[in-house]
Order: structure tokens, then C-alpha cells, then sequence
């Protein structure tokens, strides 16, 4: 036997071939991966300015995969990202750059590799647009006022009539051309004794107007009634009516064409407000449509409410109109088992300005809008008194949508007045946070 530098002796025992095996997983060894193959066929078949989309064959039995990609060909500081899927769109990524790309097999739960990775590939993100200047600029916004009722007294929640100052100044700083507004609800304030009572929606227009800010109502009916001022002892009779959905205008931008409302299924309690306005800059016609989902409904209710949405849009616009709808649609991008509203409105057609899809904080390279404030807050602030944010980056959490159709979206603004901190400086106006895209019509 050979002997080592100290005039001893050693042996070499064999391993059991067990242990042998767990050594070479573990060491990374070629042999290691031998029951796994590495996926083929990796490729990238489309590309936009901030993502690459990939695709690779299928191996089976295969619990996970892992991309890697880097803009070095060593692929020295790389991105991971993990998969159950064998294509992805890569988010985040530079314009105008070489990525290189590979793909490996790898346990369920991440931590062992199953495979070598793949051979690599290269792609390359397109080169941002051009923007021109945008000309005569349309804005649109969506805002859920809270229900006058509705108070809960939540920590920093105030009472309507101590928060609606606040809801006037934040409409007023912002100015949209139409708002969307959701929960001004046509019950009669308790604080105002004027015969036959004020509604909230009604609340909500005076004080506008009295800010300077030239509002107007699409429809100022309350009651589907042959006598709409109260619901007692109604008789039914269609006035447009739409509870707390209100189409706010400002009526110096824009002017009404028509309006109306469907009340939606199962139980008609809510609704879609819709009008179709002119530009007076342009004199060019678009369609607003304004609606609250109901809350805390399953996937399937909510597939039905957007789908009485899309075919009553199509039924009032036969002239294929410009599309915007605002609204609360109860339901986001972490909602299971999907995101209904959103797969639906999609699937017909219509655009997220945001790109943002579910389970992910990084836009699709799909989105339209060129420029994002405050995008990474989440709609829906709960009175708290730290804005929600689930990153400094990317997209927040929505509640609160502004679906367009085909159009150049300059502008998506999420509305908070936030400190360095990012707490909401004075009264927070409602619990969710008014969000407006401003965009120029076809």
C-alpha cells in the first residue's frame, strides 16, 4: 500500500453506492443529473422594450424549472426566476440589451437540481419608442368615495362629513375630465335637513361646483322609481338610475352625449353606469363606462358581471367609440382561484395601461402606459395611516381599474399624498386611492 508523507499507511474503503450517489448529487458532478436530462428547444420568440418572452420543451416528469439569465456571457450576476410552466415572459429587463438565457429541471420546492442546464441562448430587448409630445390630452379617473353609511371607525377613518372636504380637494388637485365614481351613495345624509334630503352623490357635486370645479352628473336620478327621490313605496320605472356608481364630468372639458345603466346579475344591486361624451378640444366622441362589482362574490359571479359589462359597452357603442371603464371590480391580481374581472376584460379585447397580471409586481410588457406615478401603491389603503406599497417598484395591488381600448395612454397616476415616510399627510380622503390615466384618443 502506498504511504503517506509520515511513514503511515491508509486504505481506501469502498463507499456504499448509495452514499457514492448523495456525494455526487451534491457535488454537482456530471453523473449526478443523468436520470434527468436538461430541457431542449429553449428560445425566445417575441421581445418588447422591458421583457423577453421564452419557451422551452417539456421534460417529463419534471416538478420545476429554474431560468437563469444575465447580461454577461458568463452569466455572472443573474437573475433567478422558477417556474412550473415551460414559458414565461421575463420582466424588468433593459431596453436595446443582450440577455443571455438557460434553463435547468429542479426539485418542487427549489432547493436540489435535478438537471444540468440547458444549452444557452441569446435575445435581445427592442429599443424603447420614440414618445411624441401628446396632444390634446383626455384624463380619466376612478375613485371609491366610501359609502356615507359605511363608517366602521377605523383608526384615522373619519365620518363623511369630516373627510369630504378632503374628497373635493383631492378631485379638484387632480381635475379629470370624467370620474368614475364608486359608493356616493343616493341615501340621504343624516347631517343635511333640507326637505327631501341631499344624497351623498348629490353632497359630493355641490361641493364640487362651489370649489370651482364645473362637475356635472351623467344622470342625477336616485331611485329606479316612478317617483326616483325615495325608494319608499316604489313603483319601477328605468330613470338611469345607478345607486352609488355616478359618472362625474367636468362639463369644461367635455360634453354628454347619452347615458345609462345596467343594473348586473345575480341580484341587480349593482351596476354599470356608462355615457358617451366629446371632447370639445377635438370634438372627437369616446365612451366612459363606470361600475362596482359586488364584493366578497366568487370568481364565476364576477365572470358573469364583466360579461353583462363587455356586451352591454358593445350593444351602446355600435359606432366602435374610443373605450374607457373605470371602476372598483372587487377582485386583483392575488384573488384565487384567478383574477375574473381582469381575465375577462382582457379576453374581450380591452388593455391594463399597468400590465398588471396575476401573482406578478413587475409589468407585462404589454402595458400601455408610458409614464407611471405612484404605480407600486396599492389601491386600497384600509385608513391606514402608511400607504400600502408592496414594493418601491413595480405595481401595487388593485382594486381599482382603468381598462381602455386601443389607445395611447400618456399617464397612469395613483393618487397619494404621501411624506418621505409614505404616510398620508392630514385626513385621508377614503380608503381606496383614486387612480387616473390620462390619454390621447385615437
Amino acid at each position: 500500500m502506498p504511504k503517506n508523507g509520515r511513514g503511515s499507511t491508509f486504505r481506501v474503503r469502498p463507499l456504499p453506492i448509495l452514499i457514492l450517489a448523495i456525494l455526487l448529487l451534491l457535488s454537482g458532478a456530471p453523473g449526478a443529473f443523468a436520470a434527468t436530462p436538461a430541457p431542449s428547444g429553449l428560445k425566445s420568440p417575441a421581445q418588447t422594450s422591458t421583457s423577453v418572452f421564452i419557451s422551452w420543451n417539456a421534460v417529463s416528469g419534471a416538478p420545476r424549472y429554474r431560468v437563469q439569465y444575465s447580461t454577461k456571457a458568463d452569466f455572472s450576476d443573474s437573475t433567478y426566476n422558477r417556474f412550473t410552466t415551460t414559458s414565461t415572459e421575463l420582466r424588468g429587463l433593459k431596453s436595446n440589451t443582450s440577455y443571455y438565457l438557460r434553463v435547468r429541471v429542479i426539485s418542487a420546492d427549489g432547493t436540489t437540481n435535478l438537471s444540468p442546464y440547458s444549452a444557452a441562448i441569446t435575445t435581445k430587448t427592442k429599443t424603447a419608442p420614440v414618445i411624441a409630445a401628446v396632444v390634446n390630452p383626455l384624463s380619466v379617473a376612478s375613485y371609491n368615495v366610501k359609502c356615507a353609511n359605511c363608517f366602521a371607525g377605523a383608526a384615522n377613518e373619519l365620518t363623511w362629513a369630516g373627510r369630504r372636504s378632503a374628497v373635493v380637494a383631492n378631485i379638484k388637485a387632480q381635475m379629470p375630465d370624467v370620474i368614475g365614481i364608486q359608493e356616493a351613495s343616493q341615501g340621504w345624509l343624516k347631517d343635511d335637513q333640507r326637505p327631501g334630503g341631499v344624497s351623498q352623490f348629490e353632497d359630493l357635486q355641490e361641493r364640487l361646483q362651489a370649489a370651482g370645479a364645473n362637475y356635472r352628473l351623467t344622470n342625477s336620478k336616485r331611485n329606479n322609481c316612478v317617483k326616483d327621490t325615495t325608494p319608499n313605496l316604489c313603483v319601477y320605472a328605468d330613470k338611469g338610475a345607478s345607486q352609488g356608481t355616478k359618472l362625474f364630468y367636468n362639463a369644461t372639458k367635455v360634453s354628454l352625449v347619452s347615458q345609462g345603466s345596467l343594473a348586473l346579475p345575480p341580484d341587480r344591486s349593482h351596476y354599470l353606469a356608462w355615457g358617451i361624451f366629446i371632447q370639445k378640444s377635438t370634438n372627437k366622441k369616446f365612451f366612459v363606462g363606470d361600475t362596482h362589482l359586488t364584493p366578497g362574490a366568487t370568481a364565476d359571479v364576477h365572470t358573469k358581471q364583466t360579461q353583462a359589462i363587455t356586451a352591454e359597452i358593445k350593444k351602446r357603442n355600435p359606432q366602435n367609440l374610443p373605450v374607457l371603464l373605470t371602476g372598483d371590480l372587487n377582485s386583483h391580481k392575488w384573488t384565487t382561484p384567478r383574477n375574473a374581472p381582469y381575465d375577462v376584460l382582457i379576453a374581450a379585447g380591452y388593455k391594463d395601461p399597468l400590465g398588471n397580471t396575476y401573482a406578478s409586481d413587475l409589468p407585462s410588457g404589454a402595458a400601455t402606459a408610458e409614464k407611471t406615478v405612484g404605480a407600486n401603491y396599492d389601491s386600497f389603503n384600509a385608513f391606514k395611516r402608511l400607504a400600502n406599497a408592496r414594493n418601491a417598484w413595480g405595481n401595487g395591488t388593485y382594486l381599482d381599474y382603468i381598462f381602455t381600448s386601443k389607445m395611447r395612454v400618456v399617464e397612469w397616476r395613483t393618487v397619494v399624498n404621501v411624506d418621505s415616510k409614505g404616510n398620508f399627510i392630514g385626513t385621508i380622503p377614503s380608503d381606496h386611492n383614486m387612480v387616473k390615466a390620462t390619454v390621447q384618443l385615437p
